[in-house]
């Protein structure tokens, strides 16, 4: 009886979390420690897996359905404040989507960082109620099934997997807005309203990535061989520092300026489409001298690692 007890507590504070309310614990963490302590035999397990589901799509579409109503008024009286309506937002995710509601619903739904989000992004975008639910079940399931289920079947070493779940979702919240900035990011690419738009933004990307990049190396080299940047190479057997280390700074602020030169002419073709074969040679001629600073980059920081290693 306990047992049980136990399972309806762990159900409520899904419910609770599903809301925003604090749990105390990571959900998943007590998922884990249901299976492995309140869950004895087979018929137990279904019915923890079926009533923490359950638990959790209430949750999810009460969540869904404020957003649906008073988060969309919400949404409508700011947007009017931009000359936008909200309906012409929604019409527009709803295309980009593309008919795949469910899916969407489904898939996000059943990944732990994102559930909350796809909830309140359901009710603003106004999916229907019956498209929700039949993403929201399956997602429900497998985010509630597969920690009970490692759980009920690893009990004996319940506190290690408990920590290394822990830790995996540590990692999970450090990578989500990297991941999401790299989504954004193509995204935008994407947007471009040309091909050589989109080519100049991803130019633009690409070097601030690697000047990013040369720039971390560069300072990690001198925190660790800053000694050798006024040796000479009689002094400690390696290739002077210093020239190599200057070389590289130019060449990631040339990256640097190229990244500026890109923005400023996609900016400067959304007012003035240049002649297309003018464009064609201009851009070719960008890329070629791109491509070479970016090889130039990497060569440079390659050769200087191998004589001063930065690990």
């Amino acid at each position: 009886m306990i047992l049980a007890y136990g399972v309806f507590i762990v159900a409520i504070i899904v419910f609770l979390g599903e809301l925003g309310m604090p749990t105390g614990i990571p959900i998943e963490v007590g998922l884990l420690l249901t299976g492995a302590l309140a869950v004895q035999s087979v018929p137990e397990l279904a019915f923890a897996i079926l009533l923490v589901t359950a638990a959790d799509v209430a949750g999810g579409g009460t969540l869904y359905l404020v957003s649906r109503t008073g988060g969309v008024r919400l949404l409508d009286r700011v947007l009017r404040r931009f000359g936008r309506r909200s309906e012409e937002i929604i019409a527009r995710w709803q295309q980009r989507l593309g008919g795949r509601d469910v899916a969407v619903v489904a898939v996000g739904r059943s990944l732990p960082l994102v559930r909350m989000y796809v909830s309140i992004g359901s009710g603003l975008l106004r999916l229907r109620p019956r498209d929700f639910l039949l993403g929201a079940v399956p997602g429900a399931l497998l985010w509630s099934g597969v920690p009970i289920l490692l759980g009920y079947l690893f009990r004996t070493n319940v506190n290690q997997l408990a920590a290394e779940y822990a830790r995996i979702s540590a990692w999970g919240f450090a990578v989500m807005p990297a991941f999401s900035l790299v989504v954004a990011v193509g995204w935008w690419i994407k947007r471009g309203h040309s091909g050589w738009v989109r080519l100049q933004r991803g130019r633009m990307v690409v070097s601030l990535v690697i000047a990013g990049a040369a720039t971390a190396f560069l300072v990690r080299i001198i925190a660790l061989h800053g000694a050798a940047l006024g040796a000479g190479m009689a002094a400690i057997g390696r290739p002077l520092l210093t020239p190599w280390a200057l070389l590289l700074a130019g060449f990631a602020a040339a990256l640097l300026n190229a990244a500026l030169g890109d923005l400023r002419g996609a900016l400067r073709q959304r007012k003035a489409q240049p002649p297309v074969v003018h464009l064609a040679v201009v851009e070719l001629a960008a890329t070629v001298v791109w491509a070479s600073l970016v090889l130039a980059v990497g060569v440079l920081m390659l050769s200087i690692h191998l004589h001063y290693p930065v690990l």
